[in-house]
């Protein structure tokens, strides 16, 4: 049976998230959380997807011209949105090259969260790419893999920055600055990741159905705030700009004492564009008090009106043990977590 793999890792954004959008520096890295995808031939026609275990959430579907079954999750609409960028990279990869026409069996396995700001739409893009091309027998290199899975994720998105599915793809750190991205060799990190995750019983069908495209709608919550207050925007957004680019500079220093505060800073400017919900603002409160060096959201950040779910990234300094017990205490998901590592791998 012919049976491929890709291996991605996910990602953290240290600095930049969501100005990066538009043209201003980003700095992401790597981190030692993977998403695989299995490629393998299958006896049905079309496409089954299985979503074996990422965490808290699974599911299965059918994906058949004219015909899409979600079984036996909560409904059809929450099913067919949590694999929209599934969906859009077959869809992609049929218009681009023509491939398609036999059963193919894909499944997926993950150690990253979903809509927990942490690259999992990034990850699935390009590891379903890379996985299909070289099922299909698609020539392609890392940069036309990357290239690929940012389109797909503009698809979905509406508006997507080329860092996530940079770092999927090379891993190590990137720096994106005008749409152009360029692969950084730093130091290596130990960071601590919280992780807000539950979805409240409360929340309805449709409301679920929608976590999936969560970057999405506050992309363009961001976006139309920034055309009603343009000149105050423009000016936070050259802020960040500054920060990233000192940020590298203590990492290269290793200054961690500078890039902490930096870290501060950029989480209060991703508070004033709207994008920090309470949950996550207490976590980076929370790490802060207790003698962080550093701590911001991290990824596209969060809506309260969705949970509050996404992540917060912290540089522990000398309190990581009392930093993750309080962390938990507070309902994260907590990880130790380096940064740096491998990118795309096939096998």
């Amino acid at each position: 049976m012919k049976k491929i793999r890709a291996s991605v890792p996910a990602k953290v954004i240290l600095f930049g998230e969501h100005f990066v959008v538009y043209g201003k520096q980003a700095l992401a890295a790597a981190i030692n959380r993977r998403l695989v995808v299995e490629a393998s031939s299958g006896e049905r026609s079309g496409y089954h997807v299985k979503i074996a275990n990422i965490p808290t959430f699974g599911m299965e579907m059918d994906l058949v011209t004219g015909e899409e079954k979600a079984r036996p999750y909560k409904d059809y609409d929450a099913a067919a949105n949590a694999i929209a960028y599934v969906r859009e990279s077959i869809r992609y990869l049929e218009e681009k090259y023509g491939i398609g026409g036999e059963g193919v069996e894909i499944e997926i396995t993950s150690e990253i969260p979903l809509s927990a700001g942490l690259g999992s739409s990034a990850a699935t893009c390009v590891a379903t790419i890379a996985a299909l091309k070289e099922y299909f027998g698609v020539n392609g290199d890392l940069d036309g893999i990357r290239e690929d899975a940012n389109r797909v994720e503009h698809r979905v998105q509406g508006a997507a920055s080329p860092i996530d599915t940079a770092i999927s793809t090379y891993g190590g750190y990137v720096l994106v600055e005008e749409g152009e991205v360029k692969r950084l060799h730093l130091a290596e990190l130990n960071l601590i990741v919280g992780c807000i995750g539950s979805i409240p019983l409360s929340m309805a069908t449709k409301e679920f159905s929608e976590m999936g495209l969560k970057t999405k709608k506050i992309v363009e919550q961001v976006k139309e705030r920034k055309e009603v207050f343009k000149g105050i925007y423009d000016a936070i957004f050259d802020v960040s700009d500054e920060i990233t680019a000192q940020a590298v500079t203590a990492i290269e220093e290793n200054d961690f004492v500078k890039l902490g505060a930096l870290m501060n800073i950029n989480h209060g400017l991703l508070d004033a564009i709207g994008v920090v919900p309470r949950r996550l603002s207490e976590l980076v409160k929370l790490s802060q008090e207790l003698g962080a060096l550093g701590a911001k959201v991290t990824g596209a950040g969060g809506l309260d009106e969705m949970g509050g779910v996404g992540s917060v990234v912290v540089l522990p300094g000398e309190s990581g043990e009392r930093l993750k017990g309080a962390m938990e205490i507070a309902g994260a998901l907590v990880m130790d977590v380096k940064t740096g590592g491998e990118g795309l791998m096939m096998f």
